[in-house]
């Protein structure tokens, strides 16, 4: 590759990277937003000790989302050396067991259950575990978010899931009832990522840069998200090489 050509690779890089910290900053918002206004209740009425606890807990949620936003962009600013890290092998279910147990709270806020669900004996994945985890994670509060703002009323259901595919692959990922997610628009996504506000339209606002980021991670180390069906709910998922000296243990 020429300096010229380098160049090229280097600006898109850069205005790629630039394009998600846009979204990324309008994300972040909606968590500083909800502190904000728990704050503002609490100091314009007086509550007891219970509704005191209830606002806190809000708060404390919220930011736990902020925080897990800002981490995973961190690692996404290290995509390029994703590519050199060793990767080991990992039980996916016990990954996808530890999101859900983090989550937890967060998916009891917007009424829904969150499960997981691992089919067959799936032997270990190769995978550098804090981006395979915070790529789920990201993409899990994304997803329970925006079921929760498609359907207002009723319980709401989001599968952790992960199943053999073709070949030593694992197809792993967070599956739902949203309408509007498939391939065609995670294309569409990607290209218009800094050139619109909003570049998943099937999502809310504060949702985007979640799957975004999952997707920039997920292409770091293997390919990007694709749309699945586990359970007969669809949803996103990445193919994940399965550890091959695991393979007969």
């Amino acid at each position: 590759m020429n300096r010229k050509q380098s160049s090229r690779v280097s600006f898109s890089h850069l205005a790629e990277q630039r394009a998600l910290l846009i979204a990324l900053s309008d994300d972040l918002s909606l968590p500083l937003l909800q502190i904000k206004t728990s704050l503002e209740l609490l100091q314009s009425q007086k509550y007891s000790v219970s509704a005191v606890a209830a606002q806190a807990k809000i708060m404390s949620l919220s930011a736990d989302t902020g925080l897990q936003l800002a981490e995973a962009y961190r690692l996404v600013l290290q995509s390029d050396k994703l590519q050199d890290l060793p990767l080991e092998p990992v039980a996916i279910g016990a990954v996808l067991d530890e999101i859900a147990h983090e989550l937890s709270g967060y998916a009891e806020e917007y009424s829904t259950e969150l499960r997981v669900d691992v089919q067959g004996r799936l032997t270990p994945v190769l995978a550098h575990k804090p981006s395979l985890q915070a790529a789920l994670q990201c993409l899990s509060a994304s997803l329970i978010r925006a079921q929760a703002a498609q359907t207002q009323t009723g319980d709401h259901h989001i599968i952790l899931g992960a199943h053999r595919s073709e070949g030593y692959v694992v197809a792993a990922g967070v599956f739902t009832n949203i309408q509007g997610l498939s391939d065609r628009t995670l294309r569409a996504a990607r290209a218009l990522v800094g050139h619109a506000r909003q570049p998943l339209p099937a999502l809310p606002a504060g949702a985007a840069s979640g799957v975004l980021i999952a997707d920039m991670l997920c292409s770091a180390m293997w390919q990007p998200l694709r749309a699945a069906a586990h359970k007969n709910m669809s949803g996103l998922a990445v193919s994940v090489p399965s550890s091959k000296q695991l393979q007969f243990v």
